[in-house]
């Protein structure tokens, strides 16, 4: 009887190790499911940050984030890197499933303060608000190309945002996103 349990012991080690492969990709895929609704902020982030605060950061083709080149880089609160999705329109990185927030700047230096410096961010202060001229490494102002001059763009909800990130009002589910634009 003992040598059939190690008999059966030893198979169902072997069969294990044959399957792990397919038992960690198909625990990915899992982990990995995005929104799919393009009327929503929440399209190509990850199903559990849906209703929750998200910061999103893209970065041009040509000025790639060091880190961040490779699709869009999803972090939890936790600084923990929850998938990368590949599909998003561009690289960069989102941090998300943030609640309470109820004004932007805070918001935006604590998000990007859970990459551990990767999305450092600087700004100006002027007598119109906070001017954000670099996002994890990437000076706006010193972009150079067939274009007269460059900025980081906010956008609130999938729209150019009408303030700044000072005077920004959050609710719960709202999408940041930051990007480069151009004049």
């Amino acid at each position: 009887m003992s040598d059939n349990l190690k008999q059966l012991s030893v198979l169902a080690v072997i069969v294990l190790i044959l399957l792990a492969p397919t038992i960690r990709d198909a625990l990915k895929e899992e982990a990995a499911t995005y929104v799919n609704d393009s009327e929503s902020s929440h399209d190509g982030l990850p199903e559990s940050w849906n209703g929750t605060q998200v910061l999103c950061v893209l970065y041009p083709p040509d000025a790639p984030h060091s880190k961040f080149n490779n699709g869009v880089t999803m972090i939890d609160t936790d600084g923990r890197t929850l998938g990368v999705n590949a599909d998003f329109n561009g690289t960069g990185a989102c941090v998300g499933g943030f609640e309470e927030y109820t004004e932007g700047m805070p918001f935006f230096l604590n998000s990007t303060n859970v990459t551990d410096g990767d999305l450092d961010v600087a700004y100006d202060v002027s007598e119109w608000g906070s001017y954000v001229h670099t996002i994890g490494g990437l000076n706006a102002n010193e972009l150079t190309g067939n274009f007269s001059g460059a900025y980081w763009e906010l956008l609130h909800n999938g729209e150019i945002s009408m303030v700044g990130i000072d005077d920004l009002i959050m609710t719960e589910g709202d999408v940041i996103l930051w990007q480069i634009a151009t004049w």
